[in-house]
């Protein structure tokens, strides 16, 4: 996304990396979640850490509830 700057990244799982990002022309911080292989946004503008990794968990959750996981995915235990 142009326009915004990567302040922290960390791997929240095998399939997600949680980002914190400011905004260069508004100076907002949020963070946001990307695909661990493709680094691809996944969710943006999420308001805290604590948010972003619910949103990490959730989708974990459902790949282990869907029958061979959400396509893409690496299962995790």
């Amino acid at each position: 996304m142009i326009g915004r700057e990567i302040l922290e990244e960390e791997e929240a799982s095998a399939n997600y990396v949680l980002r914190q990002v400011r905004m260069r022309r508004t100076g907002e911080l949020s963070w946001e979640v990307a695909s661990a292989e493709t680094g691809a946004t996944v969710a943006a503008g999420l308001a805290d850490r604590a948010e972003a990794l619910r949103f990490v968990r959730g989708w974990e959750t459902l790949s282990r509830r869907v029958d061979g996981g959400l396509p893409g995915h690496k299962l995790v235990h």
